[in-house]
């Protein structure tokens, strides 16, 4: 005789199903990112304030600026403009060397929670950069080639500068110790876009003060606070000191 189920339990039986589902179809990076930057709210108007305007296209800013690229170009090596791709990702594992870990497999909370607290930078940059809408280099001047893809966003201010910089910012704060080697790393990211033509120098410039600027914001939120005191990313912190300064590998490939 078949046995009888009650509804009920028929019920929790399909919600567990179906939550099941949901979590198997939810890529791995969805479902591993943590919550600790949650509420984080930046200002914008500071950050504005900071960022300043970009130059307008008949200004000898702007006239220097095509200069700058124009002159890059012709000096690059395919040397130079390889190692510019090992930043086209915006990528915590590129501040792997800088810390003498791997980022990823050896401080995977830092690692998670770094993209969290980035998000609401990214967003700021996006909003400056539609109120702005300054075309990218190459659309304004055919003249400029550049050395990595193109993008179809605007370019003041630069996205890259301001993501690495601000991961820069954010990771000196857990381990000062790394500090020089953390900011080479994020001006690094944002500089490469100068040598391949996709961003102005003052966009990059740009970028650079909002990075240090949103992070400076971050740093002081209760969020962040309270990211820096969980035992796990203590932990974390604690692996990365001990790896000896003569052991660190240069930053330069």
């Amino acid at each position: 005789m078949t046995p009888i189920v009650p509804p009920c339990l028929v019920q929790r039986s399909l919600l567990l199903v179906a939550s099941l589902m949901a979590m198997s179809l939810a890529s791995p990076a969805a479902r591993a990112e943590p919550p600790v930057a949650q509420g984080v709210d930046l200002s914008i108007a500071p950050l504005s304030r900071v960022v300043g305007l970009p130059p307008r296209s008949d200004s000898e800013l702007a006239r220097q600026d095509l200069a700058i690229l124009l002159w890059l170009q012709g000096a690059r090596t395919p040397e130079m403009a390889a190692n510019t791709w090992t930043l086209l990702e915006r990528n915590t594992g590129s501040f792997s060397r800088a810390l003498g870990v791997d980022v990823v497999k050896t401080t995977p909370t830092i690692n998670a929670a770094l993209k969290a607290f980035l998000k609401p930078v990214d967003a700021v940059k996006d909003t400056l950069k539609d109120r702005y809408q300054r075309p990218r280099p190459f659309v304004a001047d055919t003249r400029i080639q550049p050395c990595l893809p193109l993008e179809q966003g605007y370019s003041f201010p630069s996205g890259h500068a301001t993501w690495f910089r601000a991961a820069s910012e954010l990771l000196a704060d857990l381990v000062p110790e790394r500090r020089l080697r953390l900011v080479e790393v994020g001006r690094h990211g944002g500089n490469s876009r100068v040598l391949c033509g996709v961003h102005y120098p003052s966009d990059v410039q740009a970028g650079q003060r909002l990075g240090v600027a949103a992070a400076a914001q971050l740093i002081a939120t209760p969020q962040w606070k309270a990211f820096k005191a969980d035992p796990a990313v203590i932990a974390e912190v604690e692996v990365i000191r001990n790896v000896p300064a003569a052991a660190l590998p240069e930053l330069v490939r």
